[in-house]
């Protein structure tokens, strides 16, 4: 085939698709144009999960009549020049790719006015054509619409995840500038509905209690390392929650490299290094970190979305991160209150054929004999070649969870009424999830109302859930959900059955702990835990002949 040089359309929409990957692209975009305007205002609504419509408005600057229709022009920028100017740039765009993107896969209209202008000048495109020009009263400031994201192109459409999910991602843009400039006042509506107001006061405590809830803020501890002398290449504050606050994944991580959020896997290496030994295995820590690096440290030229950056001082940072994050760690003086478990339902010691499976019971482990406790944790066992150890609460998670997966397969989940109801105060992503997966949640034995804008109400739990692990539990639960994960159930009930176990430094009758050993003898995965850790440890009997001499 001939050479030709591609259709001016057509390489705008190619181009387009290094920039513009879903609705959060576009919201992500909007909101830095906002930002580097100097807003300190900005409202993003968003309808069918920003593939009907997504609208930015803010009290920036504004844009100049004359130059609306340059902004709209491949590589037109005001924040760049020359090619010295990448290596200090102190704006969140600089590419002049963003607006030409949009408009080459939407229909976009722009109502904008500086505030030396006495009016705001309208301009509209469709399919990458101008369609409208006018004038009108308005605001100082700029307000941007994007309607029928993808419209011309079902293939990007086709490839988009649901209508809730493209909204929970545009919610985590918008939470994460949030408290990337607290000192801006944000407002995010989806569908209607406010579901984030943060207030712009200037304080990251305040920017944390709008996006991640009450709950999290109330358990952050100031992290700042600007008081070491030896850390000037760079430097980093913001706020790090106590290990009672740790989430089932990484979303709880956000790092802000000179006010740009960026997805760092060395900063999230460094945090939870410094969180070695405070954690359970497979659980995250909840952190919002600022870094200052001087503009010729980090180059922000790394990818079109700009969420990855290159630190030219990473082991630097590495280790200066590391090192605040474990002195505000081992500076907190806090120590949780120990309440006793109430009692549990036990059965006498029996037959595990008390549990009833759709399956008939298949032993997986030995015939186990009770020999006692250890340090209120482990229970010592002789089986037919040796001695086991077994964690009690690994031990008591894998049976509820095999308990709850198989009563959900009947749909005989049990439910108890709370005495008194519980309100809990959920972070945006969190809401969002509880709203695409209230029902399962209800299967589960939730029973839920929504109370406010990002608050809930809990009337009922699953029977296994102590009361005060009920909130707990349901966070745990939803932040599982997060992202529309393709194993929701085991994730939520794993959640549900470590809040409903018996815990470390529990007493345990002998009755209580024989009828704990016959019930994990039956469980499906007697070994492990859900979460992936040993239940057991095993010490045979050739072993404990050896250490004692008795073998050659």
């Amino acid at each position: 085939m001939p050479i030709r040089v591609l259709d001016p359309a057509l390489a705008a929409r190619i181009a387009a698709g290094e920039v513009i990957e879903r609705p959060a692209s576009v919201v992500k975009e909007l909101v830095e144009n906002a930002l580097d305007a100097g807003a300190r205002a900005i409202a993003v609504e968003i309808r069918g999960g920003g593939v009907q419509l997504i609208r930015v408005t803010d009290d920036g600057c504004g844009i100049a009549e004359a130059e609306i229709e340059l902004a709209f022009e491949r590589h037109a920028t005001s924040k760049l020049a020359v090619l010295d100017d990448l290596e200090t740039i102190a704006t969140l765009g600089f590419r002049g790719e963003a607006l030409p993107s949009v408009r080459a896969v939407a229909e976009v209209s722009v109502v904008s006015r500086p505030a030396d202008q006495p009016y705001a000048a309208v301009r509209r495109w469709q399919r990458g054509a101008l369609v409208e020009t006018g004038r009108r009263a308005g605001a100082p400031g700029t307000q941007i619409t994007v309607r029928d994201l993808f419209a011309d192109l079902p293939a990007r459409r086709q490839h988009l995840r649901s209508a809730a999910a493209e909204a929970a991602a545009c919610a985590q843009v918008v939470a994460h500038y949030a408290m990337a400039r607290p000192e801006v006042r944000f407002t995010l509506q989806i569908d209607g509905r406010t579901t984030l107001r943060a207030p712009g006061t200037g304080t990251l405590e305040d920017a944390v209690l709008a996006t991640l809830g009450r709950a999290v803020a109330d358990s952050m501890l100031p992290v700042d390392s600007r008081s070491d002398a030896s850390d000037q290449l760079v430097q980093v504050v913001g706020l790090v929650g106590r290990p009672t606050v740790s989430r089932a994944n990484r979303g709880g991580l956000s790092f802000f490299v000179n006010g740009r959020w960026v997805q760092s896997r060395l900063l999230a290496q460094a945090v939870e290094s410094a969180f070695q030994h405070r954690l359970m295995v497979g659980r995250h820590p909840v952190a919002v970190l600022h870094l200052a690096v001087a503009p010729g440290g980090v180059d922000v030229n790394v990818h079109p979305s700009k969420t990855e950056v290159r630190l030219r001082f990473d082991r630097e940072a590495f280790a200066i991160v590391q090192r605040a994050v474990r002195a505000a760690l081992d500076a907190d003086l806090h120590v949780p209150a120990i309440t006793p478990a109430p009692p549990r339902d036990w059965p006498e010691e029996g037959p595990a054929e008390q549990l009833t499976f759709d399956a008939p019971p298949v032993r997986r482990l030995p015939v186990l004999r009770l020999l006692g406790q250890v340090g209120l944790t482990y229970l010592i066992a002789e089986g037919p070649d040796g001695v086991y150890l077994v964690d009690q609460h690994a031990a008591h998670e894998r049976i509820l969870f095999d308990r709850l997966v198989a009563a959900w397969d009947r749909n005989e989940v049990e439910r108890q009424g709370l005495l008194d109801p519980l309100p809990l105060e959920l972070s945006t992503e969190q809401f969002l999830a509880y709203e695409r997966h209230a029902h399962r949640l209800a299967e589960l034995g939730f029973a839920i109302e929504v109370f406010g804008e990002r608050s809930l109400v809990v009337r009922a739990a699953p029977a296994a859930l102590a009361p005060g692990e009920v909130g707990s539990a349901l966070l745990d639960a939803l932040d599982s959900l997060v992202g529309n994960p393709a194993e929701w159930r085991d994730r939520v009930a794993a959640s549900v059955a470590c809040h409903s176990a018996i815990r470390a430094g529990q007493a345990l009758s002998d009755a209580e702990m024989r009828a704990l050993l016959r019930q994990l003898e039956e469980t499906e995965a007697p070994k492990t835990c859900p979460h992936g850790r040993p239940t057991m440890m095993h010490l045979s009997a050739t072993q404990l002949a050896r250490l004692f001499g008795r073998l050659g």
